[in-house]
């Protein structure tokens, strides 16, 4: 195991000389053991809230959190949250607690917690406390609800993605009462913001090993995206193959319309790019390409290159009888020369056709017609050659 960070340190000191305890806890912990990078740290104390502002009254704070019992302290360039143990009380809308009532007991703040993995805790020492044998799952790769599943995806419905996720990120699995429970409430992510579910379902198409759980758990991500269930197994089943999350999430309408894929962006609040990155993926995975130079050219002023050859290694990948492999290597070798597809990559621009008394709206046509012979090879990009075509023509 490393050291604490520094930061970490400071925040574990100031409490302990101010006599509180203080635990750094959750998801540091649990990548603190698995040598994992972890970017937030969240500490865990008997001081109230108001105690905390005044052990931390010299440094910058955030009070965003504190009626749960939360606040954040930025040391050196480091937000780190700190918050009173707690007992949450019954949730509303399955995800936030209609109220919490602090306790000066660590392990009742424990017992609170999703998942086992998530409920250790350690000091400033490097003392491990752990209620729920969160160590032992850990080493088995197990991800497990602190008491009672049910209870858990109940008070937090979004619990349920978070399972899927860390088996994805962890190459964990989920216990079997566990994943019972997930089926079971998988209704409730209903009452989760769209904007959440698509923050967690990103992090899980992010991850590197995501076919598993996502085969095991087609009908809970079927109610946030019903088209995984009319994918075709076969190609189901070559999703982790899919390297990026474009790739990925447009394995889901292969086989569906542009229509289809905007509905279900806007009704998952996607960025308006991914969205529109989707549908050009469609597009070029779609097109049956060609050897011929200007059919590549006419592809690349009408989509972005990286998305081409996204779709282009999807065909290979999932209709191998469609791929061209001739085009894709004449894709890379024109992308490679920087080949002239647009008005701005010309050699002559408006100043040099109006030193031809070319004027007006005459000049925008007159590069499109340069543009266009240039990408049919019928004159070289030189300002020399295109001029004595312009003058020619």
């Amino acid at each position: 195991m490393t050291k604490l960070p520094k930061e970490a340190l400071t925040v574990l000191k100031e409490l302990e000389n101010n006599n509180f305890e203080a635990f750094l806890v959750g998801g540091f912990v649990r990548d603190l053991l698995l040598n994992r990078k972890t970017h937030d740290i969240d500490c865990a104390t008997n001081a109230l809230p108001d105690q905390i502002e005044s052990v931390f009254k010299h440094f910058k704070q955030s009070h965003v959190g504190k009626e749960h019992g939360t606040v954040g302290v930025k040391v050196n360039d480091y937000w780190i949250e700190i918050t009173t143990y707690r007992v949450d009380h019954e949730t509303h809308d399955h995800r936030r607690p209609k109220s919490v009532v602090f306790t000066p007991s660590l392990q009742e703040d424990v017992n609170r917690r999703d998942f086992t993995m998530n409920a250790l805790a350690i000091n400033a020492n490097l003392e491990i406390i752990d209620y729920v044998n969160g160590q032992e799952d850990i080493e088995a790769k197990l991800i497990r609800c602190v008491g009672n599943p049910e209870i858990r995806f109940y008070e937090d419905s979004l619990r349920i993605l978070r399972a899927i996720r860390f088996a994805c990120q962890l190459d964990f699995k989920i216990d079997e009462l566990s994943l019972e429970a997930m089926h079971k409430h998988a209704y409730l992510l209903n009452a989760l913001a769209v904007e959440r579910i698509y923050q967690e379902f990103k992090l899980i198409l992010e991850s590197e090993h995501i076919h598993t759980y996502l085969n095991k758990t087609k009908d809970i991500i079927s109610i946030f995206l019903p088209e995984i269930m009319d994918l075709d197994q076969t190609e189901f089943d070559k999703i982790d193959k899919c390297d990026t999350l474009l790739k990925r999430f447009s394995l889901f309408f292969l086989h569906k319309t542009e229509e289809s894929i905007r509905i279900r962006c806007t009704a998952l609040k996607m960025p308006k790019k991914l969205m529109n990155d989707c549908i050009d993926f469609h597009a070029c995975f779609n097109h049956d390409y060609t050897i011929q130079t200007i059919d590549l050219k006419r592809m690349m002023q009408s989509y972005p290159n990286e998305i081409i050859l996204e779709a282009m290694e999807t065909q290979k990948l999932m209709t191998p009888d469609r791929y061209n492999k001739d085009s894709h290597h004449l894709l890379i070798k024109l992308i490679n020369d920087n080949v002239v597809i647009a008005v701005k990559d010309l050699a002559i621009n408006g100043h040099d056709l109006m030193e031809l008394n070319i004027q007006g709206k005459a000049i925008q046509d007159t590069l499109n017609r340069c543009l266009e012979a240039v990408m049919l090879n019928k004159v070289d990009n030189t300002r020399d050659a295109l001029l004595e075509w312009v003058n020619l023509t």
